[in-house]
């Protein structure tokens, strides 16, 4: 039977699924942001109509008291006046009692009534057709409050005045027009409606039935004696309302502002469907740049792998794959990596490489360009025959990768991009212009507590958010701390370590930095979120006291150290407080169970450290203090190493 050759399915290449997966990218967190916006829009609306509500309240409720006190104040005049006391039918007061009401007729003032102490008539004056008012207020006993009532559709207002040394009173009937005036609720939008209660409840202007239409939580808070509020109720019907109250006259009078909360709702509703058309066109842009992309990016850069197969003298159909023409790119870069006029001329996949930065034994950091977003990247190169990594682990370590990018934190350095190809790969990541933690405490020796708290701060930010997605760095150290002369902390290598230890997994290996490792990691323990923040007080304590929490000078003894030596006390960090001596000291519990924890837990520890003492971070590299003897230097970016576990 003749044998057929099956030629294996080509899988899409790598650059493609770039696209597709930056296309994703853009879109998820946009339709999450304007789901939350739309949310949060809602209960905008509704706190702005509240607002509005409580002003128009408050401001009626002010333009009744200012009324009010104005003819209280005409009134008072009169009633002072001896003329008046001394005989009241006389003809001097009677005049007196009509050029008052001649005077203050522009006020509003229709009627003047002189009551004895028993309520009767003794002299009354009013203008021409306005007594049947003053009747009306008189059918009743005046008694010593002021009365507003709506009568013939316009409002009024009665104000007794006792008589200054004599039984009886003077009182004054006036046009509210003012207090209707600001009563009407023509600004506030449909529906809406304020309303004058008095304290028993009763209506008095803007709905006759009074406290008894409203909804019996909303009448029991107006009337409940507080002098403002404000809220969203439901009527018995199950519509919600929003309403806001404001007492007038010492309380005697409620202002009640109400409207169905149906408004902020419809405004809502529109804001939704705007964004919902916003969506809709991001989604069409985002499409539109992912074909951009393809025609602009991933079809010249396969032009460019051409140019570099051209100038090494080979040719299109010499070329196996793009990854291994990818591999052959990081080889010659290695080979090249100190020749720095030839640099500019190398490209990691898309990425242009400018600078050496540093190399280990696993590989190097460059400083790079991307020409696509036309910002610069640190490019992370791994040689897989440093690290014993076969085809497994280079998908590893591109898991690694794509588990951090998902981070997206201002204390955790940005992971852009990942490729590989048999050998060899690089990572693209965030560019911190600046200087390690490891560098800065060289040239410092030690910091200041008011340094060290906001440091902590943000590196326990940073590892909660790593935490949070169940991801444990497994290797910080100053090192792996880089420090931006923007101010910005951030922690690096997130995935570096776990991807080391997962392609060495071993009894009886451990892999980290000697000093730094977690006593559990050294007794062959389970590593965990706990293990980070025991290296997060060690790299404390290195910050604050210019050494190490555990002494020696070789692996042995220094793990011996770790897992043996009992923890620092608080006293033994000098020139910080205890306050802060005591959490670092908490982070470096030998047993996790006692460690303080978790990461989010803190970074409130420390930030609310911060907000009391009103501290910030800033790079000075001005300041400057001898460093006590300590560890040996173990703090280089790369390698990782590796320990053997029985050290211990």
């Amino acid at each position: 039977m003749e044998e057929v050759e099956r030629v294996p399915r080509r899988r899409p290449s790598l650059l493609v699924q770039i696209a597709v997966a930056l296309a994703l990218v853009g879109v998820v967190p946009l339709g999450l942001a304007v789901w939350q916006l739309i949310r949060v829009n809602r209960d905008a609306m509704f706190e702005q109509l509240l607002r509005t509500h409580t002003v128009a309240a408050r401001t009626a409720a002010d333009a009744l008291d200012s009324f009010l006190a104005g003819q209280r104040s005409l009134a008072g005049v009169l009633a002072a006046d001896p003329r008046l006391l001394e005989d009241p039918s006389s003809a001097t007061a009677q005049r007196l009692f009509r050029d008052s009401l001649a005077a203050w007729s522009e006020s509003g003032v229709v009627a003047l009534v002189l009551l004895d102490g028993r309520g009767e008539v003794v002299l009354r004056a009013q203008t021409r057709g306005q007594g049947e008012i003053a009747e009306r207020f008189l059918a009743a006993p005046p008694g010593t409050e002021a009365r507003l009532a709506a009568l013939d559709g316009e409002a009024w207002a009665a104000i007794p005045v006792p008589l200054a040394g004599a039984d009886g009173a003077l009182l004054l009937v006036a046009d509210a027009a003012p207090v209707a005036h600001a009563l009407a609720p023509e600004e506030l939008g449909q529906e809406a409606q304020i309303l004058l209660l008095d304290r028993a409840g009763a209506g008095v202007w803007g709905v006759p039935a009074g406290a008894a239409v409203l909804p019996e939580e909303l009448a029991k808070a107006a009337l409940s004696g507080q002098l403002a509020g404000a809220g969203r109720f439901r009527e018995p019907a199950g519509r919600e309302i929003v309403a806001a109250w404001s007492g007038a006259d010492g309380g005697r009078w409620i202002v009640l502002s109400v409207q169905p909360g149906q408004v902020a709702e419809a405004a809502a509703l529109r804001m939704a469907r705007r964004s919902g058309v916003a969506v809709g066109a991001s989604v069409a842009l985002v499409a539109l740049l992912s074909l951009a992309a393809w025609k602009g990016l991933v079809r010249p850069l396969r032009a460019l792998l051409a140019a570099q197969r051209a100038e090494r003298g080979g040719s299109a159909a010499a070329a196996v794959s793009e990854t291994a023409e990818l591999q052959s790119a990081l080889a010659e870069l290695e080979r090249r990596a100190k020749e720095r006029s030839a640099l500019d001329q190398i490209f990691l996949g898309r990425y242009q490489v400018l600078a050496l930065i540093g190399s280990g034994g696993m590989g190097s950091v460059y400083r790079g360009w991307d020409p696509r977003l036309q910002r610069p990247v640190a490019l992370k190169t791994i040689q897989f025959a440093a690290t014993g990594a076969d085809d497994e682990g280079a998908s590893k370590l591109l898991a690694e990768a794509v588990a951090v990018a998902q981070i997206t934190h201002p204390n955790v350095v940005a992971v852009y991009d990942a490729e590989e190809s048999r050998g060899a790969a690089f990572v693209a990541m965030e560019l911190v212009h600046g200087v390690g933690l490891d560098k800065y405490l060289e040239k410092r020796g030690r910091l200041d507590w008011r340094e060290g708290v906001p440091l902590a701060a943000a590196i326990a930010r940073g590892l909660a958010a790593a935490h949070a997605r169940e991801l444990v760095h497994r290797d910080i150290k100053p090192g792996n701390v880089l420090l931006g002369h923007d101010g910005s902390i951030k922690i690096a290598d997130f995935g570096l370590a776990t991807f080391l230890h997962r392609l060495h997994e071993a009894p009886g290996k451990v892999f980290g930095t000697p000093g730094f490792l977690a006593p559990e990691a050294l007794q062959g323990l389970p590593i965990d979120a706990r293990s980070d923040l025991y290296a997060l007080g060690v790299v404390l304590f290195r910050a604050l006291t210019g050494r190490y929490p555990v002494r020696g000078t070789s692996f042995r003894e220094i793990v011996n150290a770790t897992v043996r030596d009992p923890p620092p006390l608080p006293g033994e960090l000098d020139h910080v407080p205890t306050e802060v001596a005591e959490l670092v000291c908490g982070l470096l519990e030998k047993n996790p169970e006692k460690r303080l924890a978790p990461a989010e837990e803190v970074a409130a520890r420390f930030e609310e450290l911060v907000h009391l003492h009103k501290l910030a971070w800033r790079l000075d590299f001005a300041a400057g203090e001898t460093s006590a003897p300590g560890l040996p230097s173990l703090t280089a970016n790369l390698p990782t190493v590796r320990l053997d576990a029985d050290l211990a």
